[in-house]
């Protein structure tokens, strides 16, 4: 059975509670659970107003009759001391700026929703949710987003010794298939040390009052690069890095796994709410003139897809 993980920590407490009156009715013998198992979660939505279907949905956050009963790391079988019809409602749960102690319903998905439910003692429901964004201002809003399909509005800064060029199959997303045919593509050479991209637009209207705000994006990269905000205040347009990404593939030279993260931008615009506007920015992990310079051994290969900045 799978081990619970219960974010943030008044969920947790409530968790905690629930767990221990469990016990003490299976202790009792008074209550024989139903159970109910969930493989995956998908996404499914519209290309036109929310991009590809991509997602990295670790973890369901389950409600039996609007009672939390828990957050499973999926896939996941799990007790539930009710029986008959219930309302169960499933949402999808990521790893916040892909931290695995930073689990929580991703805030832009709506749960899947089962109406009459019928649980059944002893035995195994399984369920398999296909998710959608909430609607466009009706719990989701588009601040900006990059597939690479007409063009590229992620470009190169002043300092950047190199841009990013676009590419289709073999190398891109998916591969040849419909709104998924191109990604973006940066490669490194040894003797160049660093790229800077930010989207080419600046972001006035993004939220500075803790709604959220987060951005998703697919990746694969042989070494390590940074995902940040740019704002601009007092005349100066400043880096603020906010999450540093790990390669998805180490051992080939050029990378052959993608993974996607959901990076958490909403403190920082807070901390930065006078700031005239913002920009999103990736970038190596690399700086020339610092002490963290060096001289990598091989080329570095950074591709990138499915951006998407949503806020409520």
């Amino acid at each position: 059975m799978k081990k619970k993980y219960i974010l943030p920590l008044f969920v947790a407490a409530m968790a905690v509670l629930v767990a221990s009156h469990s016990c003490r009715k299976f202790e009792n013998g008074i209550e024989v659970p139903s159970y109910i198992h969930i493989d995956s979660i998908s996404v499914d939505c519209d290309y036109y107003a929310f991009g590809a279907n991509t997602s990295n949905i670790s973890d369901a956050w389950v409600y039996v009759d609007d009672q939390i009963v828990g957050c499973y790391e999926l896939p996941a079988t799990f007790p539930v001391l009710k029986k008959g019809p219930h309302k169960v409602s499933v949402y999808g749960g990521i790893k916040v700026d892909g931290r695995s102690g930073a689990r929580a319903p991703y805030s832009f998905y709506a749960p899947m929703v089962y109406s009459n439910l019928n649980l059944v003692q002893d035995s195994v429901v399984n369920l398999n949710p296909v998710l959608n964004y909430y609607e466009i201002g009706k719990g989701t809003n588009v601040g900006w987003m990059e597939d690479f399909e007409q063009g590229s509005t992620l470009v190169k800064t002043s300092d950047s010794d190199t841009s990013l060029f676009r590419v289709g199959f073999p190398e891109s997303w998916q591969g040849d298939v419909i709104h998924s045919s191109y990604s973006g593509k940066v490669v490194l050479p040894p003797d160049s040390l660093h790229f800077t991209l930010a989207n080419s637009d600046p972001l006035y209207d993004l939220p500075t009052n803790s709604n959220p705000v987060l951005l998703e994006m697919d990746y694969k990269c042989n070494a390590a690069f940074t995902v940040g905000l740019l704002y601009y205040k007092d005349f100066k347009l400043t880096e603020w890095p906010l999450v540093t990404v790990t390669p998805t593939d180490s051992i080939n030279e050029v990378p052959q796994r993608w993974n996607k993260i959901y990076v958490n931008l909403g403190p920082t615009l807070v901390e930065y709410r006078n700031a005239e506007y913002f920009k999103v920015y990736v970038t190596s992990h690399v700086y020339k003139g610092t002490a963290t310079e060096y001289v990598p051994d091989r080329t570095r290969y950074y591709y990138f897809d499915n951006m998407k900045l949503f806020y409520k």
